[in-house]
C-alpha cells in the first residue's frame, strides 16, 4: 500500500485515525489526504528514524502499527477525577464522558480546531455533549494553542471551544 497527498478514502480515514491515537492533531478524520496528514507523516517518519518523504508506505504502516501496539499494551486508563481549567479557563483534559454547554448565547461547533474554520451547527445552552469515539484525545490545539473539544454529534466530529466560559464538565 502506497498513499500519497491528494488520496482520499478508508484507507486513509484508518492512518488518520491511527496516527489520532498516538498523539498527533489530525483535525477532522476522513478528510482527503491533504498536506497538514503530509506534515504529520513526516514528522513521524522522522522520530521513527524511517526515510522522509510524506508518503505512506509498508514501512511507515508497520511503525504505526507497532506505536499504537505499544500504546494498548501500556498501562490501562485509571478512573479520574473530572476536569479542572488552567488559571486561563481552559480545558486541556477533555477525558470525560459528558460536556454541558453553559455560555449564554448558542455555542458554535466548528469544522477544525480554531477560529478560522468554519462554523457547523452551534448547540444551544444546557446541550450535554460527548466526546466523539474516534478521538483517544479529544482535546486539539488551535494555531495559537488554545484547546478545543471533538465532540460527536449526529455522527459527525465537531470542534468547541473548550473554556470554561462555554462548557463544563458533567458530573
Amino acid at each position: 500500500m502506497i498513499l500519497k497527498r491528494g488520496e482520499p478514502g478508508a484507507k486513509v480515514r484508518e492512518i488518520q485515525g491511527q496516527l489520532e491515537q498516538l498523539g498527533y492533531n489530525i483535525g477532522r478524520l476522513g478528510m482527503p489526504f491533504d498536506q497538514n496528514l503530509e506534515t504529520i507523516i513526516k514528522a513521524f517518519q522522522e522520530e521513527m528514524e524511517l526515510p522522509i518523504d510524506g508518503v505512506i508506505g509498508e514501512a511507515t504502516v508497520l511503525k504505526i502499527k507497532q506505536a499504537i501496539a505499544a500504546i494498548k499494551s501500556s498501562n490501562p486508563i485509571q478512573s479520574e477525577p473530572s476536569p479542572s481549567p488552567n488559571e486561563l479557563g481552559d480545558f486541556i483534559n477533555g477525558n470525560w464522558q459528558q460536556w454541558q454547554v453553559i455560555s449564554a448565547k448558542k455555542l458554535n461547533a466548528r469544522s477544525g480546531p480554531g477560529f478560522n474554520y468554519n462554523i457547523d451547527t452551534s448547540f444551544p445552552t444546557g446541550t450535554v455533549l460527548i466526546p466523539h469515539p474516534e478521538y483517544r484525545y479529544p482535546i486539539k490545539f488551535d494555531q495559537v494553542g488554545k484547546p478545543w473539544l471533538v465532540v460527536s454529534y449526529q455522527g459527525g466530529a465537531f470542534f468547541v471551544r473548550a473554556n470554561q466560559r462555554f462548557i463544563e464538565p458533567v458530573v
